[in-house]
């Protein structure tokens, strides 16, 4: 009965996704200036299920697609990761001892129609909605994960801090008018304007987080270009055109073009691909491991039948890795993290597992070797080497007299991937170290809370950057960045050294860019050598794409903006 009732939940969803083999057909497509079209529908698939749609709490990919797509920021990356204008109307102006910075904001801008609004009709957006979202996401009681970003803050801790919510807010926001909002730091911080960037700073208004309350989660209203309109649980997410939308292209289209943009959540990777070559999704993210040589030439183009496609690859700003507790008994130890890390053949992973579908073996550090102006080189990683790897763990059991200890490693579904590559570093550490690893795959839904706790000693996480700088990736092992008490949605290996700190804030500090980039580089070495992951690959993002649709954005950050996007006969 079960196994008639799994069959049956998943022809349903097969069925809804597949309401014709082209988007353009689905729905009748308008003209629009400078040849482009409005209208269609286009299906997109992530691996995982929407977690969250209250800004404060979403650092996860499957939430942040969707969201960027309900939601607007104070500035947006273009696909060549330079920032633009958004909601303010131009970059901000940042004071000469570089703590106060002023945006002057579009006075045109509406949050979408909304039953949280009188009438349903939405009202316009001003600087207050700024502070109010910006406030709301250092309150604890939002289970935010956005501390470790806007605690540079004047008076972020404070207001965090306290038991009640401050009466005169937050020190450092502030909204003199309608239409500029201020942002004070306690002290000069150079990558803080790509806070602005981070999914805790989408912008969104107080009478939809009033009326919907915990449902909030699944019910995003924003200002964005698309309003959401409906979720089922690990099946669908479903939003529609903003017909209010400000923005405009080139020609004076307003955005965006399409109709409608379902995202579905299927998991396995094969039926996804399979889904993509039927018609019935218009974007394929990755393409399975088994099939890529099928797929693309030796010269990474595509072959044969799969020529009818697009195809977009990108060396992308991305890590893969497995992440240690550093402070759970056992693997607290770093000469065991060492031995785990030695003992892992990251060159078989690709070559093997990823089918060369990778940038490179992570045999660096955490910074990945796209990082524009980042020496990855000057950063000496793990290779594999068997003979170091059991000295390490000779050294480890010393240390735990004798006693290694039963280690899980929790694991997401992520379409196969994840859990190929799992099953090859299970492999390896029985192999080399004689060291029996348990496996165990989660919903990343179940399991990110389980990591952020700290209940998990050994998992599997990567880090796509939220923005070009090495202070993205870094910023993971910051010990500040480790709460005294709740969640480390950040610093989720709870890793601590201070040497790695006192070298962290000179680099946050340091105006000259050249500079800084040799104080991460540094950073990277210390802490790589303390092993609190193990670098398993940097990526190499494959899109393949429909013939019909358009304008796909591609960029090494995984953005995935449709606004701008349109269909084609």
């Amino acid at each position: 009965m079960k196994k008639f009732l799994g069959l049956l939940c998943l022809s349903f969803v097969l069925l809804f996704i597949s309401c014709g083999k082209k988007s353009g057909s689905r729905h009748a497509l308008r003209d629009a200036k400078g040849g482009k079209k409005y209208g269609g529908a286009i299906h997109l698939n992530e691996t995982g299920d929407l977690r969250s749609l209250d800004p404060p709490q979403i650092n996860d990919q499957t939430s942040g697609h969707i969201g960027e797509n309900i939601y607007d920021r104070l500035l947006e990356f273009d696909n060549s990761l330079q920032l633009h204008p958004s909601l303010a109307k131009a970059l901000p102006e940042i004071s000469s001892d570089g703590v106060t910075y002023t945006f002057h904001l579009r006075t045109d801008v509406y949050f979408q129609d909304d039953d949280c609004f009188p009438g349903g009709k939405g009202r316009k957006m001003t600087a207050k909605d700024i502070v109010y979202c910006w406030s709301r996401a250092l309150d604890p009681a939002t289970n935010t994960l956005a501390l470790p970003y806007f605690q540079i803050i004047k008076g972020a801790k404070e207001y965090f801090d306290s038991k009640a919510k401050l009466a005169g807010g937050v020190a450092g926001l502030q909204a003199p008018d309608d239409s500029t909002f201020i942002v004070t730091l306690k002290v000069p911080f150079s990558p803080f304007i790509n806070y602005c960037m981070v999914g805790n700073a989408f912008i969104y208004p107080h009478e939809a987080v009033e009326k919907y309350g915990k449902d909030f989660t699944h019910h995003g209203v924003g200002t964005g270009p698309f309003r959401f309109a409906e979720y089922k649980e690990g099946r669908y997410c479903l939003l529609v055109r903003n017909e209010h939308y400000w923005a405009k292209d080139e020609a004076g289209n307003q955005l965006p073009y399409l109709d409608t943009v379902r995202f579905s959540f299927m998991q396995d990777d094969k039926a996804e691909f399979q889904e993509f070559k039927a018609g019935n999704l218009d974007h394929k993210y990755r393409i399975p491991n088994e099939f890529f040589a099928d797929v693309v030439d030796e010269n990474k183009n595509l072959k044969g039948d799969y020529k009818k496609y697009q195809l977009g690859k990108i060396a992308a700003i991305a890590t893969q890795f497995h992440g240690f507790n550093c402070q759970f008994p056992g693997v607290s130890n770093v000469h065991l993290r060492r031995a785990i890390s030695f003992c892992v053949d990251r060159r078989k992973i690709v070559k093997y597992i990823l089918k060369n579908q990778a940038a490179a073996p992570g045999e660096h550090g955490l910074v990945p070797p796209s990082m524009p102006g980042f020496p990855f080189d000057q950063v000496q990683g793990f290779v594999f080497n068997p003979d170091s790897a059991r000295a390490e763990l000779e050294i480890a059991k010393k240390e735990l007299h004798g006693e290694v200890p039963d280690l899980t490693l929790y694991v997401n579904k992520g379409g196969g991937r994840n859990e190929d590559v799992a099953q090859a570093v299970q492999a390896m550490i029985k192999e080399n170290l004689g060291i029996d690893i348990h496996l165990e795959v989660k919903e990343w839904a179940q399991l990110t809370p389980m990591i952020d706790d700290g209940k998990a000693a050994y998992f599997r996480l990567g880090w796509i950057a939220d923005y070009p700088d090495p202070q993205n990736f870094l910023n993971l092992l910051y010990s500040k960045n480790i709460p005294s008490s709740g969640p480390s949605s950040i610093n989720q290996t709870r890793y601590k050294n201070p040497e790695f700190d006192k070298l962290y804030e000179m680099a946050i500090h340091e105006i000259d860019r050249s500079k800084a980039m040799q104080l991460w580089a540094q950073c990277d070495q210390l802490a790589i050598r303390d092993a609190p992951q193990v670098i398993l690959y940097y990526d190499e993002d494959y899109h393949v794409i429909q013939p019909w649709v358009k304008d796909f954005p591609i960029d090494a950050q995984d953005n995935n903006p449709m606004k701008r996007v349109w269909l084609s006969e």
